[in-house]
């Protein structure tokens, strides 16, 4: 690391954690000049931009993180960038141009199929606007998401949305009751429970 960069670091790091934004952001552009492959200081200045209301530049950071990060295969760290884009279009593109916001959405869930915010807030969107077809697929998406992730009380809580929306949809039907089998055979008493201790023992 050159000596330029290691200070620009250490100054922006005091002005983030003092909240001096634009002065923060100053440090970490110079950063970014020095190295724009610094994807964790693209993110740190998009939380920047963030603080300081900036949305649009914010995003453009956030993006270019993203795809650094999936380049370099570090799925967890992209996944926090994909985070802050989808709220970014919630809070943005959505008021402005709902067919945009849709499509930006999109994109994010193309290049990570698991972006829990962006389907989220697509599967609102459409809900919003009564398009249900989508809003139903996407709840779908959503729920299957927190199952595989083995989070069966928000799957079936999005499953029975789906229900709400779609009373006669069997197939979402089937996964209610697959999810409830699994929660009754995981509180089944006596399957994981210890031997008795050998008399005497105790």
């Amino acid at each position: 690391m050159s000596d330029q960069k290691a200070l620009s670091i250490k100054l922006a790091h005091i002005y983030y954690h003092t909240g001096s934004w634009e002065k923060a952001i100053l440090e970490y552009e110079k950063i970014t000049g020095l190295d724009p492959n610094d994807w964790g200081v693209r993110y740190t200045l998009g939380e920047c931009y963030m603080k300081k209301g900036d949305l649009e530049k914010a995003y453009k950071e956030f993006e270019a993180s993203a795809n650094g990060f999936m380049r370099e295969k570090n799925v967890k760290k992209a996944s926090g960038s994909y985070r802050e884009m989808a709220n970014i279009i919630q809070k943005l593109f959505e008021p402005q141009d709902v067919t945009k916001a849709k499509d930006m959405y999109r994109d994010i869930i193309s290049r990570l199929p698991d972006a829990e915010d962006a389907i989220r807030n697509l599967r609102d969107l459409f809900q919003r606007h009564n398009e249900i077809e989508d809003a139903v697929r996407y709840t779908i998406r959503l729920g299957d998401l927190y199952n595989k992730m083995d989070y069966i009380d928000k799957a079936e809580n999005e499953y029975l949305k789906v229900m709400a929306m779609d009373p006669g949809n069997a197939a979402v039907q089937q996964k209610i009751l697959q999810l409830r089998e699994e929660m009754s055979r995981l509180e089944e008493p006596g399957d994981d429970l210890p031997p008795p201790a050998a008399p005497g023992l105790i």
